[in-house]
C-alpha cells in the first residue's frame, strides 16, 4: 500500500462538525458514522491533468463542482453497495463524467476507493480529435457512463498509478515539456479507450452483461432472502457459465463473492446504527448462519471484528428499526 500524501480525520464532535475542504471537495460525516479518515493520494497534478486517489474508511458526503473549461472523470472502486451522484446511484464500475462546471453531491461507501480524473477541455478534445478516442460526455445517461469492461479499466487505473510513482524518480526530471505532454496524453487516451466497446460489443450489448446488470438490480431487491446461484440463474433464465463470466466482466467479482461482501456491508451498518440488540441477531437478520465464518469473513472485510464495532458504536443511541 503506498503511502497517501494526506490523510484527514472527521468526527462528529461538536468542535469538529464543520465540514472540511479536501482540495475542491467539501467533505462531511453522513448521519450514521461517528468520524471517518480519509486517505488522498495526488497521482498526477500538471496544468493539463489532475489525477488523485481518495480512499474512505467510512461513509462520507462529498460536494463540489468540476473547474470551468475542464472535465472531470470520477470512478468508484466500491467493491459492494450503491455509492450515489447526484441522487443516483450507482453500480459497481460505473464511472461519473462530468463537464465545466457541473455540481457533484457524491456519498461514497465505506472502504471505498475514489479515482478521480480531470483534464481541460482543451486536451480532452484534442485526445478525441488525433487519437479517434471514445467520447464518454457524448455518450453518458445522467452524469453515468458503465464501462465496457472492467479489466480494461483497471489497466487504466493502474498505468496512471504507476506513472505517478515513475514521476517521482531523479530519472523524470530530466523529460522535456514534450516528452511529459506525449505521456500525459497517452494516458487519457489509455483510459478513454478502456471505456470504449470494442468489436461486436461496440455493436451491441453481450447478452452475458445484460444478465449481469439485471443480477445486481435483482441482488440489491432481494439481498435479505436467502440467494444462491442456483437461485439467481433460474430466476434470469440464462446458464451458471453466462452470470458467471459476465458478472466478472462487468463488475470485477463473482456473483456469490458481492452477495456475501453486500451482507457484511449491511451487517456493520446496523451495527454502527445500533438496529439490533446483539451481534447474533444482526448476522441472522442478514443470513449470515455459521457465526466463526461470518466473524472471520468480517474481520478480514473490515480489519476489527463485529464486536469491536458493536462495542464502539454503542455509546451512540439507536436508530429506528427499518
Amino acid at each position: 500500500m503506498s503511502i497517501p500524501d494526506e490523510v484527514f480525520h472527521i468526527t462528529s464532535t461538536p468542535e469538529q462538525n464543520a465540514n472540511r475542504k479536501i482540495g475542491r471537495w467539501e467533505v462531511s460525516l453522513t448521519p450514521s458514522e461517528q468520524e471517518a479518515s480519509i486517505r488522498q493520494h495526488k497521482l498526477i497534478h500538471s496544468p493539463r491533468i489532475q489525477c488523485s486517489r481518495l480512499e474512505f474508511d467510512s461513509a462520507v458526503t462529498l460536494i463540489s463542482s468540476v473547474p470551468h473549461g475542464c472535465v472531470t472523470v470520477a470512478i468508484s472502486q466500491a467493491t459492494v453497495g450503491r455509492p450515489t451522484v447526484n441522487n443516483h446511484e450507482l453500480r459497481p464500475n460505473e464511472i461519473i463524467v462530468l463537464y465545466s462546471d457541473e455540481p457533484v453531491h457524491y456519498t461514497c461507501e465505506p472502504n471505498e476507493t475514489l479515482f478521480t480524473l480531470t483534464t481541460t477541455l482543451e486536451h480532452y478534445q484534442q485526445c478525441l480529435e488525433n487519437h479517434s478516442t471514445f467520447d464518454i460526455l457524448a455518450h453518458r445517461k445522467e452524469h453515468r457512463f458503465q464501462s465496457a469492461n472492467f479489466g480494461l479499466m483497471q489497466s487504466a487505473i493502474q498505468a496512471i498509478s504507476a506513472y505517478s510513482v515513475d514521476a517521482k524518480t531523479p530519472s523524470a526530471e530530466s523529460r522535456s515539456s514534450e516528452q511529459v505532454l506525449a505521456l500525459e496524453s497517452a494516458l487519457l487516451i489509455a483510459l478513454l479507450r478502456a471505456l470504449k466497446p470494442v468489436g461486436r460489443s461496440a455493436l451491441k450489448v453481450p447478452t452475458r452483461r445484460k444478465v449481469a446488470i439485471e443480477a445486481i438490480e435483482f441482488i440489491h431487491k432481494n439481498i435479505k432472502k436467502a440467494l444462491c446461484m442456483k437461485a439467481l440463474v433460474k430466476h434470469l433464465e440464462t446458464s451458471t457459465r453466462t452470470l458467471h463470466h459476465g458478472f466478472v466482466e462487468t463488475f470485477g467479482i463473482s456473483p456469490i463473492a458481492y452477495i456475501r461482501n453486500l451482507r457484511l456491508a449491511n451487517v456493520r451498518r446496523d451495527l454502527i446504527r445500533n438496529t439490533w440488540p446483539t451481534v447474533t441477531e444482526t448476522a441472522m437478520y442478514w443470513n449470515f448462519q455459521h457465526l466463526s465464518r461470518f466473524s472471520k469473513a468480517y474481520q478480514d472485510a473490515y480489519g476489527e471484528i463485529p464486536s469491536e464495532t458493536a462495542r464502539r458504536s454503542s455509546a451512540k443511541p439507536a436508530l429506528p428499526r427499518r
